[in-house]
């Protein structure tokens, strides 16, 4: 029985091989729609009523509903008229009644069903007598033998037929026999399921009308015949799926091969409710078959779900890639027309789907064009691609199709308008559609027959600006001059576009000319004051460019430098040039007097220059023409501040980077941003991948030779500091690389320190400035010894009661002391010229402030107290001799090769003071156990002193006899076990554990130290080269001394941009200005760079070479293309591919 569709889940569950209870069997597998005859258990198992029709908010409203066919009303057949077994002969062979398993009648279903779609008769007549089941139904979709059947010429539907087959059952899709006789186009077959006498099924065959007539006369003479027949022609397929209980004598073997009958009974219509009538119309326009359903009296005006008649679908299946028959196509619309069938997609604001008009338009068919004009059907129509017929004749371009509809005398014709002026659903015309197909014929005809020009579209595009886009002179001439007649020549789009915009954006300057020619303004603006320069520039036209600055003796030159608003980027011609790469473009308008310097607006580019946005943008070669024209514009800054290397650091740009640093810009430059700064060096670590490599890779760049053989007397290897010696000022020599220690070390930069190009330029640097170097050390070697002979003419004679020397008199130290504190002080106050708290920051500093001032507090506290027996003097004078010494050494250690060893004094003392700190607890806790334990007594006298006293014991200086002695052990003879196990404690923990930890540690950081110390010892050296650096060059010194001298000490501290030295010859005057390690390096680097740059001039050539290859091999295929030796020319094929293959293997390398 009939009932909705179950969940896919329902059917995997489901076990086929069940069988059904017995009064399962004996129930109606199949719906009749007979009340009088239904079962009651039927009741409330009908299908859901079909759903109303779909409108669509932009078409009319639907026509007054059509006649819709009643549903198919039966008799039961399917138990009064099917037997259990298939009814066969009487004998003994053939017994009526006999037992069967279901596994073997299910076999027997799958051959029935398998035999008929073979068409093999004999084998069905054998499988029936056998006893298959002729309403044996595949499980997949419900298709029965006798649908199969339905759909194959012969003999097997009679067979099926007779042994008790249904005539109407529907399948899964609702779907009858004869509908798919009728879709297949089997006349006969249908006849045979209407079940017309024997006689009229033998006129079928007669294609004529008259046979038709003649059955016509026969349901007329029959009412039974002719109600019945009406009802069956007119059934309708549902909606959707349906599913049906099947008895299991019906059902097929589940190795049924179930597809291939699905994808034979699918076709157009299989998915959506459809008549008899609608099913044979939509296919190949049979009209025997048209006739016949007409004949049998269906309706010619049913509608299916969608609203169509049967009209309205004739010829349909040629949007399902099935051949048409011309002459067949306009007999059935002829036959439907006679017959009164009304139709509902050919009006205007109709239901946009292909109707038969535009299946004849696409048909070519001119004889079916005019049937239906006649018919009075409207060419303003959609299709479901929104076209008109006009439109399809323009893109089929059928010239006598579009001549026809576009002349016909149309009964409801506008007077005021021209039938070529309908719109498809983008607001084009038959003059849009035919100038944007650049068919001038098209187009000839649409202005023949009165088309507007003066029509927009919904993009506001007129026909002028198609005309344009498209480039074609011939339908431009033919345009222009209505346009121009109409005042139009200037007339815009929604974009604000005219058609000279047009053209210059589609690079037609012939049709640049002839638009100009005909009056167009070259000076109007689009929208955002956007110029013709502007679109010519941004679309990279240089043809064009060129013209339009040569036309009416250059009146849009006035318009070079003009910028856009900032809704439309805010940008000028030039800067249009540099956004799109357009090297040419660029080096024309620079040609024509175009601002090199322009600027953009503040908004969105922040008032860039052309050379800013290239940085953006990583143009180098637009970059290279605008530095070849104005290097000074790497000066020039946006409203960020920014200056050009600014810019291509921020956005990683790495060409243009390299770039301008090869023409000169500084590393070291801040941002000229009133509050935050930032140095180029550090944009370009914080924003370019792999920052470090690629300074280093830049670094390199630096370091060149012109020979790889270094024994060659000719080998000259040149070093370059021109990167890091900015030629803003080039008396602030250390400022790039300052800037790079700035940085931090987040991406391991500081090991740039080590390169060769920074190395050797340090080493330069320290010799520039070793005699001033040794001129601060002289300086302050003066004060240490003043200090020194001072204090111990004072303390050294008075505690040794012996006379001091005249040379030694306190007073006349005193003042030298003085003396070189006020050169010290003055020469720190130079030092805090840096406008920076580096200074501040430095332990140095520290040391020497309180150095300077204990020294200069000593003479007079040591006159103060002369007659006193304080010790202040004393202490005075041992902290400042003390720091003086310390401070000597760290400038003693600014020396290149003792600074590895101050650095690793420093590191094993700051990791020794962590460690005692760490286990300070532990030694306080012994020392004051040990003063507890020894009563307070000596050495153990106080807190102090315990911890003092312990300290010197974890040096293994225990004096354990002293300590342990008869005297002590007498006063201890009570707490000497637990004191001796405090010392034993102390002895592991303290003494063993703790200092050989300290030793391991300082040991183990020393191994790093070899490591990191030259990078360590490199930064340092760099703070203080930059603060002498600083030192010497001062604006006081410059004020104070002579100009010549001035001129003298400056030229003496600077480092030569270049340096250069021949490895071949020994005596060099180069060879020996640095360390033969870093000599070293710089050879190496030189050579690698040398043998890169070779190498990529002859990897350069060869890919030249076996591109001039491939294209001579090609070009020699090519000119035997036609021959039947070069088609047969196995050898060339193969040198080609072969050839192709390593120009590939090649490409990919380069990339």
């Amino acid at each position: 029985m009939w009932k909705k569709s179950k969940t896919f889940a329902s059917f995997l569950v489901k076990d086929v091989e069940k069988g059904y209870h017995s009064e399962e069997e004996k129930s109606t597998p199949l719906l009749a729609n007979n009340d009088r005859t239904r079962p009651a258990s039927y009741e409330g198992r009908q299908r859901p009523p079909r759903p109303r029709k779909p409108t669509s908010n932009n078409m009319a409203p639907p026509p007054p509903t059509p006649p819709v066919a009643k549903k198919l009303t039966l008799d039961i057949s399917s138990v009064l008229s099917t037997p259990d077994c298939t009814p066969g002969l009487d004998t003994s062979e053939y017994p009526k009644k006999f037992f069967r398993s279901d596994r073997r009648l299910r076999r027997l279903n799958t051959e029935l069903l398998e035999a008929i779609g073979n068409h093999d008769v004999e084998e069905v007549e054998k499988l029936l007598k056998e006893g298959a089941n002729p309403n044996a139904t595949c499980r997949l979709d419900y298709v029965s033998a006798i649908h199969l059947a339905a759909m194959v010429a012969g003999d097997s539907l009679d067979l099926l037929l007779k042994h008790g087959a249904e005539r109407h059952r529907q399948d899964r899709l609702g779907r009858t026999p004869l509908h798919l006789a009728a879709f297949a186009g089997n006349a006969r077959q249908m006849a045979i399921l209407l079940d017309l006498p024997e006689e009229m099924q033998k006129l079928i065959d007669n294609d004529n009308s008259s046979t038709f007539d003649g059955i016509r006369n026969q349901f007329e003479l029959s009412f039974d015949m002719r109600q019945k027949a009406q009802e069956i022609v007119n059934v309708r397929s549902d909606l959707g799926e349906i599913e049906v209980s099947l008895p299991k004598t019906w059902k097929d073997n589940i190795d049924h091969m179930c597809m291939d009958i699905k994808g034979t009974v699918m076709g157009p219509g299989s998915e959506k409710t459809i008549d008899l009538v609608h099913k044979r119309l939509d296919l190949k326009a049979r009209h025997h078959c048209t006739r016949f359903l007409l004949a049998a009296g269906a309706n010619p005006n049913i509608c299916d779900v969608m609203g169509r008649t049967p009209l309205d679908v004739a010829g349909s299946a040629y949007y399902y890639n099935k051949e048409i028959n011309q002459k067949s196509f306009t007999e059935v619309i002829r036959m439907l027309l006679k017959a009164g069938s009304q139709f509902n997609t050919m009006k205007a604001g109709g239901m946009n789907v292909d109707s038969p008009i535009h299946t004849a338009v696409e048909l070519n068919n001119i004889e079916c064009i005019l049937e239906l004009l006649d018919a009075g059907i409207s060419v303003s129509c959609l299709n479901s691609e929104g076209k008109t017929p006009l439109h399809v004749c323009v893109d089929k371009k059928m010239d006598d199709a579009l001549k026809i509809l576009a002349n016909y005398n149309y009964k409801d014709a506008d007077p005021l308008s021209s039938m070529v002026d309908v719109k498809d659903k983008d607001g084009y015309t038959v003059l849009h559609a035919a100038v944007k197909t650049a068919w001038v014929a098209g187009v000839c005809i649409a202005l023949e027959a009165g088309a507007d020009v003066t029509i927009t579209a919904n993009d506001g595009e007129t026909a002028i600006h198609l005309a344009a886009a498209l480039g074609n002179t011939d339908v431009l001439d033919e345009i222009i001059l209505l346009t121009y007649q109409n005042g139009l020549i200037d007339c815009q789009n929604e974009e604000g576009e005219t058609p000279l915009f047009k053209a210059i954006i589609n690079g037609h300057l012939n049709c640049v000319e002839t638009i100009l020619e005909k009056g167009a303004s070259i000076n109007m603006l689009m929208p955002g004051d956007v110029n013709v320069l502007h679109v010519a520039a941004e679309y990279g036209h240089l043809s064009m460019l060129e013209f339009l600055m040569e036309y009416g003796d250059g009146v849009i030159k006035q318009f070079i430098n003009s910028l856009t608003t900032p809704d439309r980027r805010g940008i000028g011609a030039i800067h249009f040039a540099v956004l799109n790469n357009n090297v040419k473009c660029l080096e024309y308008l620079i040609s024509q007097d175009a601002d090199i310097r322009l600027r953009t607006t503040p908004s969105p580019h922040k008032s860039a220059t052309p050379l800013h946005l290239a940085a953006n943008r990583n143009y180098v070669e637009c970059a290279k023409v605008i530095l070849n024209c104005d290097k000074t514009t790497i000066l020039e800054v946006n409203s960020l501040g920014w200056y050009p290397l600014h810019s291509a650091g921020h956005h990683g740009s790495r060409d243009v980077i390299s770039l301008l640093l090869q023409e000169g810009a500084d590393l070291s430059e801040y941002t000229a941003a009133p509050k935050f700064k930032r140095t180029a060096i550090d944009m370009i670590i914080n924003n370019v991948s792999k920052p470090t490599e690629f300074l280093e890779d830049v670094f390199d760049s630096y370091i060149s030779s012109n020979s790889q053989n270094l024994n060659d007397s000719k080998c000259v290897v040149t070093v370059d500091y021109k990167i890091l010696l900015p030629t803003a000022c080039e008396m602030e020599q250390m400022k790039v690389v300052e800037s790079l220690l700035k940085t931090g070390n987040r991406y391991g930069q500081q090991k740039l320190l080590v390169h060769p190009l920074l190395e050797s330029f340090l080493y330069l640097k320290w010799q520039a400035l070793l005699p001033f170097f040794y001129a601060i050390i002289a300086i302050y070697a003066m004060f240490v010894s003043s200090l020194t002979i001072f204090i111990t003419s004072i303390f050294f004679y008075k505690d040794t009661n012996t006379d001091r020397p005249a040379y030694l008199a306190p007073h006349i130290w005193s003042y030298v002391v003085y003396s070189t504190i006020c050169l010290i002080i003055l020469q720190e106050l130079l030092y805090m010229n840096l406008k920076n708290t580096r200074y501040f920051r430095q332990l140095e500093t520290w040391i020497k402030v309180f150095s300077l001032l204990l020294a200069a507090s000593l003479p007079p506290v040591v006159a103060f107290f002369s007659d006193s027996v304080t010790e202040l003097p004393r202490h005075i004078a041992t902290c400042a001799l003390l720091l003086s010494w310390i401070e000597l050494m760290f400038l003693l250690s600014r020396f290149p090769n003792w600074g590895y060893y101050v650095l690793m004094f420093g590191k094993v003392a700051s990791n020794v003071i962590k460690i005692l700190l760490t286990f300070a607890f532990l030694v306080i806790g012994f020392s004051l156990s040990f003063m507890i334990q020894f009563k307070s007594e000596m050495p153990f006298d106080g807190p102090w002193a315990a911890f003092v006293k312990t300290m010197v014991m974890m040096t293994s200086e225990f004096d354990y006899m002293d300590l342990f002695d008869e005297a002590h052990s007498n006063d201890l003879a009570k707490s000497l076990i637990v004191v001796r196990l405090i010392f034993v404690i102390f002895l592991i923990l303290a003494a063993i554990v703790l200092m050989n930890l300290m030793v391991g540690v300082a040991v183990n950081d020393i191994n790093d130290l070899e490591i990191l110390g030259n990078i360590r010892r490199l930064a340092k050296q760099v703070e203080f080269l930059g603060t002498l650096d600083n030192l010497v060059y001062n604006k006081f010194f410059s004020t104070i001394l002579p100009h010549r001298v001035s001129k003298r000490l400056q030229n003496k501290r600077k480092v030569m941009n270049v340096m250069s030295f021949c490895p071949g010859k020994t005596r060099w005057r180069f060879n020996r200005s640095v360390p033969s390690r870093i000599k070293n390096a710089i050879i190496d680097k030189a050579q690698q760079q040398k043998k890169q740059m070779e190498e990529e001039f002859h990897m350069e050539t060869f890919k030249k070479k076996i591109d001039e290859m491939h294209e001579a091999i090609v070009n020699l295929n090519l000119s035997y293309k036609d021959t039947q030796e070069a088609t047969n020319n196995e050898g060339t094929k193969e040198i080609i591919q072969g050839i192709k293959r390593l120009h590939l293997r090649i490409w990919k390398y380069y990339q």
